[in-house]
């Protein structure tokens, strides 16, 4: 009876969530991006564009678009090309985070490429032929004259770079010089664009080597003449509880004020929890999941224009096996694109179908196989 009764609990619980969206989603329009951790095609983007997603985040890592030193002179951008294809045709803009050093120029992807004038002038041609490329008057459009033109504006440098998963040995003042030569030459190329610094992690749990972002941003500041290259700054606020989201970005929000750019928009570019049932403090199970969710957009939207929160993108689109811990159940939607309660929440927030999606069997709510 007790099984039976937790099972319509679970039940009712799902059907409350899969209530039909209202045709204006509870953020406002544009707020709410995703953050894919695999490679996506057109049945994702067609199911992105139904559920009222306007930004897809994606990497653009320089080691794959350039394996090898001749391939300077002819990029791999095909495979970018698809995704930037893929989402413009679906009325979406890609935010890119650049990153990820070929060996190269150096011996690790996640050392910044600043230590060599040799390296600074590779990671500048890097991008420069980036923006060429995908920024407004780039080579795609002009080659695909049939795609919307929907241009890169924003351009992402790095991605978590106070920790060392993606940084050899995080340093604020090393990252400055990435980011003054970054910023200066995207807006010698595209006077309109935006330079964000990558995606901060909030709280890094081994401090040192990693850099709690506060104190990151802090000494990025205080490296000084780095303010005119960025546009904005990024977060990843991962947190047991979404509660928790409001010190981080409240400790963020007073280190820019100390530093006179209180006005400075803070993105936060990843934000999730896996459905998995608590093998680490960022797994919430299925329902769990749903409900972090919901607080973490509710806290963002309600805060938007205090916190200057420019947009959110939920991490992640699909499941995916032998990824992070939690990165394997971190998606909306199940590794066979079956709705999660998730699903259903997130679709509430942005005016979205959440019925083009199958549901995820019941069984997944009580961890059954």
């Amino acid at each position: 009876m007790r099984r039976a009764l937790l099972l319509l609990t679970c039940l009712a619980a799902t059907l409350a969530l899969a209530a039909p969206a209202a045709a204006q989603g509870l953020a406002p329009r544009g707020f709410v991006g995703i953050s894919p951790q695999r490679p996506i095609g057109t049945g994702d983007f067609e199911l992105m564009q139904f559920a009222g997603i306007r930004s897809v985040r994606l990497p653009l890592p320089w080691s794959q678009i350039e394996p090898q030193p001749d391939d300077a002179s002819d990029p791999h951008w095909a495979p970018f090309d698809a995704a930037v294809r893929g989402a413009a045709e679906h009325e979406m803009r890609i935010l890119p985070f650049l990153c990820s050093t070929p060996t190269w120029v150096a011996p690790s992807p996640t050392a910044e490429p600043v230590e060599s004038a040799e390296q600074r002038q590779a990671w500048l041609r890097f991008l420069r032929d980036a923006v060429r490329r995908y920024g407004p008057g780039g080579e795609f459009w002009s080659e695909n004259p049939d795609v919307p033109r929907l241009p890169i504006r924003q351009w992402e440098i790095w991605n978590e770079e106070n920790i060392v998963t993606f940084s050899h040995h995080p340093s604020p003042e090393r990252f400055a010089k990435l980011i003054r030569i970054s910023g200066r030459l995207l807006h010698q190329v595209d006077p309109g664009a935006q330079v964000i610094v990558g995606g901060l992690f909030g709280r890094p749990l081994q401090v040192p080597p990693n850099v709690r972002s506060g104190d990151f941003l802090s000494r990025l500041y205080r490296a000084r003449r780095v303010k005119p290259f960025f546009d904005g700054v990024a977060l990843h606020p991962y947190v047991a509880r979404a509660a928790a989201m409001g010190p981080q970005i409240r400790n963020l929000r007073r280190v820019m004020r100390v530093h006179n750019d209180s006005s400075t928009p803070l993105y936060v570019t990843e934000l999730g929890w896996g459905s998995d049932s608590f093998e680490s403090r960022w797994e919430r199970g299925w329902l769990g999941q749903a409900r972090e969710l919901d607080r973490a957009f509710a806290m963002l939207t309600q805060n938007r224009a205090r916190w200057r929160i420019g947009g959110v993108w939920w991490f992640s689109w699909t499941d995916a096996s032998g990824a992070c811990q939690f990165c394997d159940s971190a998606g909306l939607l199940t590794h066979d694109q079956k709705a999660k309660p998730s699903w259903y929440a997130f679709n509430v927030w942005t005016g979205g179908d959440a019925g083009t999606v199958p549901r995820a069997p019941v069984a997944g709510l009580l961890g059954e196989p």
